[in-house]
């Protein structure tokens, strides 16, 4: 067989002999003729194996599907892994993690923004400079994963610790004095205005009544103190409310509807429902993804609209008194502190009941420390 083969030009290598038969290698082209030969000659030949560039071209084209959507799967997932999809900060504690990812969103780092639109070095720099509250920013991107890690400057304390007045943070009356240190200007009782000197870090030193002798009771200098001191005083505050007795409120439902198009540098094209809506009233949210390629930047606009309706809801006036009373209320709490004592609370309607808005003024006295210190300008001496 191997003779009648060679003289035919069919070419073998590897040739060895196995138990009861030979085993050899010949090529994809001569495995035809020498079939045709061992038939003739009354040989049988098995193929043991397929090995080379044709019989992988075979696998390649039964299986050109999956290797097709293989790929295509790569390329996406290597496409997809050149946008960020999660943005994270830290060593945040007085700036807000929000205020943060808002300043990184105006300079290009966002869920959903591409890798190549923004320089990590530019985005550094500008948010420093937008927040000035920061002394370090560094954006680290790792995969699809962005990390701001931020640290805040560290302010100066402001204590004075030269000599200085204490002085009225606001008007009120002088409810109490306790001087530590300091010459009263006030007594109990006293109106006084804001940036009035309660102490006074100037000392006048008075004669004592007490000694005889000339020199040693003569007229001393004047000297300077860091006065300290608490001052409690009656201090007023005041808050509006107003209410309509008519109200008209406007309401949302569960009715829907999302509109999706493509943005082109040519044109728009729709891919789902339409441009104008059915609804009379609605509110709307609008979620962009923008890619810039070299033929131009390509979006993909997301519409959701979520139908509104109106109503009249109608109050008596007991009930539009209590709302504007409350509004008064709220607008007082962000006035009011925790160490303060509130001693008296006047509620005044300003409106007639027959007005169509019901204004209502509510004033809160208390009593609270308003000492504070105040640098002494040398001059004053």
């Amino acid at each position: 067989l191997i003779n009648m083969a060679l003289a035919r030009g069919i070419y073998f290598w590897g040739v060895k002999k196995v138990e009861y038969y030979i085993q050899f290698k010949v090529s994809s082209n001569g495995l035809e003729a020498l079939k045709n030969i061992a038939a003739e000659s009354g040989h049988e030949v098995e193929v043991v194996s397929e090995e080379g560039l044709p019989f992988l071209k075979n696998i390649v084209k039964r299986r050109l599907g999956f290797l097709t959507g293989a790929l295509i799967f790569i390329l996406a997932l290597y496409f997809m892994s050149s946008f960020i999809w999660f943005v994270e900060v830290t060593g945040n504690n007085n700036v807000t993690t929000n205020q943060i990812i808002i300043t990184a969103a105006k300079y290009g780092v966002y869920k959903g923004a591409a890798k190549w639109n923004f320089s990590r070095s530019e985005v550094e720099e500008a948010m420093l400079r937008d927040l000035s509250s920061l002394s370090y920013v560094k954006v680290d991107i790792k995969g699809v994963k962005a990390n701001i890690e931020v640290v805040e400057k560290v302010l100066p304390s402001e204590e004075i610790t030269g000599p200085c007045h204490i002085v009225a943070s606001k008007d009120g009356i002088i409810e109490d004095i306790l001087i530590l240190e300091g010459q009263a200007n006030v007594k109990k009782g006293d109106v006084v205005s804001k940036g009035d000197i309660l102490i006074s870090g100037i000392v006048f030193p008075e004669p004592n009544p007490y000694i005889v002798n000339v020199e040693e009771n003569q007229e001393q200098e004047p000297y300077l103190v860091r006065a300290r001191g608490n001052i409690k005083a009656r201090v007023w505050y005041e808050g509006y409310g107003e209410s309509k007795q008519s109200l008209e409120k406007v309401s949302s439902t569960d009715n829907k509807e999302t509109y999706i198009f493509l943005e082109t540098p040519w044109r728009n094209y729709k891919l789902k429902g339409n441009a104008n809506s059915s609804f009379e009233l609605f509110d709307h949210s609008v979620v962009t993804k923008e890619m810039n390629t070299p033929l131009g930047s390509f979006k993909i606009v997301k519409e959701i609209r979520q139908e509104k309706i109106r109503s009249i809801e109608k109050y008596s006036e007991k009930e539009a008194i209590s709302i504007a009373q409350n509004k008064a209320k709220k607008i007082l709490e962000s006035q009011l502190t925790d160490g303060q004592k509130i001693v008296n609370e006047d509620v005044q309607v300003l409106s007639a009941p027959s007005d169509p808005i019901i204004r209502v003024k509510v004033t809160v006295e208390a009593i609270e420390d308003i000492a504070i210190a105040e640098p002494i300008n040398v001059d004053e001496r």
